[in-house]
């Protein structure tokens, strides 16, 4: 009698209650719909930080290129974490990154990046319609130390340097501008130094009461950490 008691026993184990095929499903879809939502915010966060080659190799003009053989293959480029690389931290409508500084040959460069979303805001804010290509925009490096002997009183900023090269391209819903600059004179005085740069973006064919101003180069108490540069083999002339 045990023993058929025990055999009764594991048959109700064994009767195990149907799991819903509803639930199931749901909780796939929950599970498919959460993977689906990670994916595309790495993919953004990816697409976001995202510079074609071109963008953040160092270029070789001119300038650079005979620095570079004078001086034994030598350039002494560095660069630097830029803190604030936007325009306005609310809009965002350029970012600045891959800066190079060579400050024996007077030259700075970086690439700058929007989305193809400025086209509205340019729109709402000016009522201009323009296309995005390599002549949209005109950029300008403005050396600005903020104030004036200390006093607090702003100062008119003092353009520098020479834009001698603009390099376009794009990815996905992003546009890209490498940009170079000459004539940049970095004194290491204290009276002649260059303690800040801003690049200044305009567009072309509209009336603006203000440029865009990123800044792009610190160089005084409050922040001055510079890194080197070291160009791959494939970025030498």
């Amino acid at each position: 009698m045990d023993d058929f008691e025990r055999y009764s026993d594991y048959n109700e184990i064994d009767e195990s209650p149907k799991k819903s095929v509803a639930g199931s499903i749901i909780k796939i879809a929950i599970v498919a719909v959460c993977l689906l939502v990670l994916v595309a915010m790495i993919v953004r966060v990816m697409m976001f930080n995202h510079y074609p080659d071109g963008m953040k190799r160092l270029y070789f003009n001119d300038t650079l290129t005979a620095y570079y053989n004078t001086h034994g293959g030598r350039l002494d480029a560095k660069t630097q974490d830029l803190r604030a690389p936007y325009d306005d931290p609310n809009k965002g409508n350029f970012f600045a990154d891959n800066l190079i500084v060579i400050e024996g040959a007077g030259q700075l460069q970086l690439s700058l990046r929007l989305n193809t979303s400025i086209l509205d805001t340019i729109k709402k804010d000016y009522g201009a319609d323009i296309e995005l290509d390599k002549d949209s925009f005109t950029f300008e490096l403005y050396r600005d130390p903020r104030i004036d002997g200390g006093e607090g009183t702003p100062v008119t900023p003092e353009k520098i340097g020479t834009l001698t090269y603009v390099e376009y391209d794009s990815f996905a819903m992003y546009r890209y501008y490498k940009l170079v600059f000459d004539g940049i004179n970095f004194e290491s005085s204290t009276d002649t130094s260059v303690e800040w740069l801003r690049v200044e973006i305009r567009i072309n064919g509209v009336e603006m009461d203000k440029p865009y101003m990123i800044a792009i180069y610190e160089n005084n108490e409050e922040y001055s950490k510079f890194t080197e540069y070291k160009p791959s083999k494939s970025e030498r002339p």
